[in-house]
């Protein structure tokens, strides 16, 4: 399970010098490899507990794609635990959007890094994610 961090925590610092393991959920987790495992349930025991950061943005969707206001800048993570997994797909999305110009495997709009800005509103023009991006005549 994940336990998430507020937007002030993560302000205060991303990087822990000690992130514990809680408690409940490591007894949930055993009590479930207990349960599976007809040896572990008869004899296993927890050498040590571990517990990490997973980056993780707030709709659970990773970044991918181009960073705003940085010409030739892309991102691809936060994918939380399924980075490894998803590795070899947005890979080649992202390889594609870098070299092509568009991802066209997949629809990326979903995952855009700008999704969690402002909006900009006034002033003449057409905005997008806070860009001007013409004006409507």
């Amino acid at each position: 399970g994940s336990d998430y961090i507020s937007k002030d925590e993560l302000k205060q610092g991303a990087f822990r010098e000690v992130c514990t393991a809680n408690d409940a959920r490591v007894s949930a987790a055993t009590q479930s490899f207990q349960s599976m495992s007809s040896i572990y349930g008869k004899v296993g025991e927890l050498d040590r507990t571990q517990a990490c950061m997973r980056p993780c943005p707030p709709d659970a969707m990773p970044y991918m794609g181009p960073i705003p206001s940085f010409e030739g800048a892309y991102i691809n993570a936060g994918h939380n635990c399924w980075g490894i997994a998803w590795a070899p797909a947005c890979g080649k999305v992202m390889a594609e959007l870098v070299l092509d110009g568009q991802a066209k495997s997949v629809n990326i709009e979903p995952f855009h890094p700008a999704r969690f800005t402002e909006r900009v509103s006034g002033g003449r023009g057409r905005k997008r994610r806070g860009t001007n991006v013409g004006e409507q005549w």
